[in-house]
């Protein structure tokens, strides 16, 4: 299983080889001892419908679905000219299936993931998970003696999350300056001359110059005293990412414990 946390979506994925899939439904429907690639495609809306059955999911503390759009994708060469397979060939074949869930009006803030589904597989069935964030990998082995795991994102409490979000919700709120409207100014607070529409090539019609116009009250190392702190600053930001990260790799061990499910 790989698991890839974003902001506003939860990717799953799930590779099984074939015989798996056959202990969750039918699939060899005519019962010749065979499954053909019409009949496992057949069988993916059934496929589906069980992972969301048992394989349990709880987003920000709410139960919630693996994903409403399930996709499948064979992994060896040339699938669809694939004659039918008996089960020494197809216990062989692998099946990625991938579920994404989106999350609408929040951050997703952690998500918790339970098993179900080593009755049918058998208890020596394991399930390897690798959680992938933000370059950060963290390997989660589920089993029948640990079938669940919570995990925390830290998307609440990240800056450049935070600073992403407002500016999606201010972004519709900026207003746009007149389009037939140009402003002119210098490099160091020069007062700018405004070109009205019509008058871009009127001789009479003249730019304030930079040089002549300029403002000596704001000398050049004053701009560049704010670039330095804007540095600081982003340099501070990138900094305490990485500390937050770092940190949140250190308890990943403690974040496995049981979690109620409701019904």
């Amino acid at each position: 299983m790989r698991v890839r946390p974003k902001p506003h979506q939860l990717e799953i994925r799930l590779t099984f080889n074939i015989l798996t899939l056959t202990r969750f439904t039918g699939i060899d429907t005519d019962g010749d001892m065979k499954i053909s690639m019409a009949e496992l495609t057949a069988a993916q809306p059934r496929i589906g419908t069980y992972l969301n059955q048992h394989i349990h999911v709880e987003i920000n503390r709410q139960k919630a679905m693996l994903g409403s759009g399930v996709r499948f994708e064979p992994l060896w060469p040339e699938a669809a000219q694939t004659p039918p397979m008996t089960e020494i060939e197809y216990a062989a074949r692998n099946v990625d299936v991938t579920l994404v869930q989106t999350i609408e009006g929040k951050v997703l803030e952690d998500f918790w993931l339970g098993f179900e589904i080593f009755e049918q597989t058998g208890p020596m069935q394991t399930i390897h998970g690798v959680f992938e964030q933000d370059g950060q990998i963290e390997d989660v082995t589920f089993s029948v003696q640990e079938p669940e795991y919570l995990y925390d994102t830290g998307f609440a409490d990240d800056p450049f999350v935070q600073e992403a979000e407002k500016k999606q919700k201010a972004g519709e709120n900026i207003p746009a300056l007149p389009p037939a409207t140009f402003a002119a100014a210098s490099s160091y607070g020069a007062p700018a001359a405004t070109v009205a529409p019509g008058t871009a090539g009127n001789p009479e019609v003249k730019l304030a110059n930079p040089t002549e116009s300029q403002d000596t009250t704001t000398p050049p190392s004053s701009e560049r005293w704010w670039m330095v702190r804007a540095v600081v600053i982003m340099i501070m930001l990138v900094v305490g990412r990485k500390m937050q990260l770092s940190a949140r790799a250190k308890r990943v061990s403690t974040r496995r414990r049981p979690r109620p499910r409701s019904k």
